[in-house]
């Protein structure tokens, strides 16, 4: 299937319009694919249509259900702060694929933001799984929503990012 590998680029290339336009084409003739629907979920995230993207991850798990699909959709409530939906999605994840360490990792921050003790169970078992990647996600996590916000003092980023660097 070279447009789906065409649309794959196009999304490493950051073109989304481009691979949502080459996307939306495949799922006109091939609405029952699973992976079409993954893919312009992803794009939708990534353009910030979270509405698109949630209904696009509902229909790839209506047909094909993967720890991915799950993983994603997680990712998508996260990111608008819908803890206890991306809670449910990441479980869902983990009751597919268990040992995955990305999924243990998005469930323990969203059981900090509960203030829920699985966190700590949750996040040593990523780092059991596979600490240098568990150590990017933090990396990106603080980066991202934590090192710029006014609120953390100086003496408390070093702190955090002393911390992070013995992970």
């Amino acid at each position: 299937m070279q447009e789906l590998e065409r649309a794959r680029s196009l999304l490493r290339e950051l073109k989304f319009k481009e691979a949502a336009a080459v996307l939306d084409r495949l799922i006109l003739t091939d609405s029952g694919n699973d992976e079409l629907w993954y893919l312009r979920g992803v794009i939708s995230l990534k353009m910030r249509n979270y509405d698109a993207a949630q209904d696009c991850f509902e229909r790839a798990l209506l047909l094909g259900r993967q720890s991915r699909y799950y993983q994603i959709k997680g990712m998508a409530h996260f990111e608008l702060f819908e803890i206890e939906k991306a809670v449910e999605a990441f479980n869902e994840a983990l009751e597919i694929e268990p040992d995955d360490p990305t999924t243990n990792f998005f469930l323990a921050i969203c059981y900090l933001f509960l203030d829920d003790p699985r966190s700590d169970s949750h996040i040593k078992k990523a780092r059991n799984l596979d600490g240098k990647k568990t150590k990017q996600l933090l990396l990106n996590f603080y980066s991202l929503f934590l090192k710029e916000d006014p609120r953390i003092t100086p003496a408390q980023k070093k702190k955090i990012e002393e911390r992070m660097r013995g992970v």
